[in-house]
């Protein structure tokens, strides 16, 4: 490429000078200044794109002075560039003001151009795509085979250079890289958090004890000062925070701070959340970071209806017309069987469900069993087939099949009803992973605190409250879907309009009431994109 803008510089005309009142043209004088930048100017980051850029424009320059502002006020929008990422800002403010109002060497303007393009094009990247190497990640996961991790990546990529062309025609650069970033509220919570933890220092707690409601003693004033600093501990004076006793207050904050942390919520500061509480700040703060540009990772939700599932969190939120309508606890797939992150759409709902058992879980769970006992299943009103006809169990070496590595030639299907997996219904987003929603029989499992059961699927603590929350969108009203399911028999609804469904991995994000909260890396993604983060 380098050889090739030498030669055209060859051909084109001489370097001139130009007035300030014709910064703003785009004429045939820093033709040559442009090729001689691209060719040897080693700042420049994005060199093949721009390669391309130039030769669709001519090689003509194409900024002006109101277009290079907007950049560099979104590039100092706290809000945008959260950790101020340096880019070329510095020396585009230095030319910039070089230039305003005296006349400009055409090799000056050039570089200006350049500069302004290549940032565009860097920072307009790291709004949209992050800072998470994803091909690396992509590549960790895949070669993984104990884990079985699954992250499907966010299919659009905008085009950079058609936008930044248009942008320039309508002098809008600021307003499309507010667009770039997520545009959710979760999105912008996180970004307050991090300009907030930025300055923030937690003082630590050197003793080791339990602290409840009614004890005295100056820990109970460390305590204080340090929920004080974590924002967990509101609207008290500084005599307070000296004052050394345990009170309703102080034990509001330690249950907060539970809360956010997925602790057990019992208000008694114990040695488990003192250990929590040496967790610094700065680390807080690359938690925050991550899960900033981990956002950039998933599908944009445009739309004003959809389903959220967060699964360190263990909750699905419905939202109607962009308001939260209700959020409800979920199941998860184990460690060694996790839920595929990605995104896809609700289809339909079946009530009273039969259980097709998937070709893994019958190698992984059943077989073993049906070698040891073949009619160790219709105890849970399992069948087999082949070829759509009943086959007695006991007629099948089973043993063969253990460590099979083909497909096993039947079909396990467990029956609606008590004793179903399934539950009273399910929720069908069709996908390769064959992952859906659905209710459980097992309805303690749904309690526990940290709900990591499943096969992949994710099971609804409260199925009935997603099936009303359907129902407007289904042919049926939700009394009558009742009815059907106590009627014992399986039907297939079809919902009106496809809901989007969107099952995301956040470690850090903001409750209902605006909390910040962390959670545990179940699935060691933060372990591994922290690695990959610029």
């Amino acid at each position: 490429m380098k050889h090739i803008f030498r030669i055209l510089f060859i051909v084109l005309c001489s370097l001139e000078v130009l007035s300030a009142s014709e910064f703003s043209q785009s004429g045939s004088e820093c033709k040559a200044a442009v090729l001689v930048q691209l060719s040897e100017n080693p700042d420049l980051r994005n060199v093949e794109q721009l390669g391309e850029l130039y030769h669709r424009v001519h090689y003509r320059c194409i900024w002006d002075l109101e277009d290079i502002r907007q950049l560099i006020a979104a590039a100092s929008n706290r809000r945008l560039n959260y950790d101020q990422s340096a880019y070329h800002t510095r020396m585009l403010r230095r030319l910039a003001a070089d230039i305003n109002g005296s006349e400009v060497l055409a090799q000056k303007r050039a570089q200006l151009d350049l500069l302004a393009s290549d940032q565009f094009l860097s920072f307009a990247k790291d709004l949209y795509e992050g800072k998470i190497d994803w091909k690396t990640f992509a590549k960790i996961i895949k070669e993984d085979e104990e884990k079985h991790l699954v992250w499907e990546p966010n299919p659009y990529k905008p085009n950079y250079l058609h936008d930044l062309i248009v942008s320039l025609k309508t002098h809008l650069v600021g307003t499309l890289l507010e667009r770039y970033v997520p545009q959710e509220k979760g999105y912008r919570d996180l970004v307050e958090a991090y300009l907030r933890y930025e300055t923030k220092h937690f003082p630590k707690i050197d003793y080791l004890k339990d602290l409840k409601e009614g004890d005295y003693g100056y820990e109970v004033s460390q305590l204080k000062h340090y929920l004080f600093a974590t924002g967990d501990l509101r609207n008290v004076s500084r005599s307070y925070l000296d004052f050394p006793n345990f009170d309703a207050k102080l034990k509001d904050a330690v249950l907060r701070f539970q809360k956010r942390h997925y602790l057990k919520q019992t208000g008694i500061f114990d040695r488990v959340n003192v250990l929590y509480s040496q967790t610094t700040a700065e680390e807080k703060l690359a938690k925050i970071r991550l899960n900033i540009e981990r956002y950039k990772l998933f599908p944009r939700i445009h739309e004003d209806t959809y389903v959220e599932i967060n699964i360190p969190g263990f909750w699905l939120r419905f939202y109607k017309q962009g308001v939260l309508m209700d959020d409800i606890f979920v199941v998860i797939g184990r460690e060694d069987r996790p839920t595929p992150i990605f995104s896809d759409y609700l289809e339909y709902i079946v009530l009273n469900p039969t259980w097709s058992i998937p070709q893994n879980l019958m190698k992984k769970d059943y077989i073993p069993m049906l070698a040891e006992d073949p009619e160790a299943l219709l105890e849970d009103d399992i069948h087999i087939y082949q070829g759509g006809r009943e086959i007695d169990p006991k007629r099948v070496d089973w043993s063969k099949y253990i460590d099979y590595e083909g497909k096993i030639p039947y079909q396990m299907i467990q029956k609606a009803g008590e004793k179903n997996v399934l539950g009273a219904m399910k929720f069908i987003f069709p996908n390769k992973y064959n992952v859906y929603l659905h209710d459980t029989n097992a309805k303690h499992l749904t309690t526990r605190r940290y709900r990591l059961y499943s096969s992949g699927c994710i099971r609804l603590a409260q199925p009935y409250v997603l099936l009303s929350l359907l129902a407007p969108y289904t042919a049926y009203d939700y009394e009558t879907m009742t009815e059907m399911i106590r009627s014992s028999k399986t039907v297939h609804i079809r919902l009106k309009k496809r809901i989007p469904i969107h099952i995301r991995y956040l470690t850090v994000f903001t409750d209902k009431e605006g909390n910040l909260n962390f959670r545990k890396d179940f699935y060691g993604y933060d372990a591994i994109q922290q690695k990959l983060l610029r």
